[in-house]
């Protein structure tokens, strides 16, 4: 049977795993499931490395960051009293459906809670809770987007890759927060979707496998949603002229965007989040900071002048000179402006003191950062199969 598993089917096996994972705690009634799911994860991944992965530096790669998250605590505000904390309250309530109770607001219940409850599964696998290992199993979540990246670059260009993913991403690999999670996830999907218009075989599968990247994304984090919006609307724009791929990815989009949407409508619902007026977003705010040009110069500073960001800008402007592929371009460009168009519009709107909530910029532009990064490789590395062919 396990010859019967190609590349492509070992992948989506994988990614339905952790999707599963996500689905299995809804109830808490079926943690032998969420053992086996576990397992069969542990497996799929053993077999993919085994069967498939000619790369053994990505092998080595991913031991030494489960090494280090294993050596290293878990002190950072948004890890500890978010993520883990999450994670251990669905260990010890065996669902995820126990933040109805709304109980720590702090710990931001109406966040989606993919990782967390895959965290959550590798801990119920042992069967005890500590603080120190269950951080492993957010870890465990780079395999996927790390597995995509690795088929697209090889020899030289993965290993610059994974220089690339290391200067940006950094600690955000280790340290139980899932900023790095979402940039993985995203960059894979767009990695993904770019090269969907050179597919004639397998298609139905590269699709599947868009579907569950983009699912993951989205219930990483609250932004992995706008990532996923932004993606839909940058491919539109530059694939228009091909209409059924425009189409096919119309309905990815539908299907991927329902298993968050459903999450939002549950917490809405019941009433999940934070009810503090003071952390709810107004139109007020938005339309108070608009008229002044010292916030727009502050937000600037923050997310375009921040040295992940400019190194990503840099390089792509470069790789567009040298290159010249309008595609990429016009793929890249788009969703990012895109994107940074949102974030300046989440930021002139926060609740909060705007100086305050820029403290985490250099988190939320990861995700362009890293895509400007890994695209101007993939351009350079496109030409040069140019010229070999």
């Amino acid at each position: 049977m396990l010859k019967t598993i190609t590349q492509e089917n070992n992948i989506l096996l994988i990614l339905s795993t952790i999707i599963l994972n996500y689905i299995l705690f809804l109830s808490s009634s079926l943690l032998i499931l969420i053992k086996l799911n576990f397992i069969l994860f542990i497996f799929f991944t053993f077999n993919y490395f085994f069967k498939y992965e000619k790369n053994k530096f990505l092998i080595f790669f991913l031991l030494a960051l489960i090494i280090i998250s294993l050596g290293t605590s878990t002190d950072s505000w948004d890890a500890r009293s978010i993520w883990i904390f999450k994670a251990k309250e669905f260990f010890y309530d065996h669902s995820i459906i126990s933040v109805k109770n709304n109980y720590a607001e702090f710990s931001h219940n109406n966040y989606p809670s993919i990782a967390p409850a895959f965290t959550a599964s590798l801990s119920t696998l042992i069967g005890y809770w500590n603080e120190i290992y269950p951080k492993a199993g957010l870890t465990l979540m780079f395999i996927p987007p790390l597995i995509i990246i690795s088929r697209f670059f090889d020899n030289n260009f993965f290993l610059i890759s994974i220089s690339i993913i290391l200067f940006i991403i950094g600690k955000f690999l280790v340290n139980g927060e899932l900023d790095g999670l979402v940039a993985l996830y995203f960059v894979s999907s767009l990695i993904i979707i770019y090269n969907l218009k050179n597919l004639n075989y397998d298609i139905f599968k590269q699709y599947l496998c868009l579907i569950f990247f983009l699912i993951i994304l989205s219930l990483l984090k609250t932004e992995g949603a706008a990532l996923l919006l932004c993606t839909f609307i940058g491919s539109i724009l530059t694939f228009y002229k091909n209409k059924d791929l425009c189409k096919k990815l119309i309905i990815s989009f539908f299907f991927s965007i329902i298993p968050v949407l459903m999450w939002n409508y549950f917490c809405i619902y019941n009433n999940i989040g934070n009810t503090n007026n003071n952390y709810i977003f107004d139109i007020n705010n938005f339309n108070y900071r608009i008229l002044y040009l010292e916030n727009y110069i502050l937000i600037f500073e923050s997310l375009l002048l921040n040295e992940k960001f400019l190194f990503g800008l840099i390089v792509f402007l470069s790789s567009a000179i040298y290159v010249k592929n309008k595609n990429i371009f016009i793929y890249v460009s788009s969703i990012s402006l895109i994107y940074i168009l949102f974030l300046f519009i989440i930021y002139l709107s926060t609740p909060l003191d705007l100086e305050w909530h820029l403290n985490s910029a250099n988190r939320i532009i990861k995700p362009i950062a890293l895509f400007l990064s890994i695209f101007s490789l993939y351009n350079i590395l496109n030409k040069e199969h140019k010229y070999n062919a």
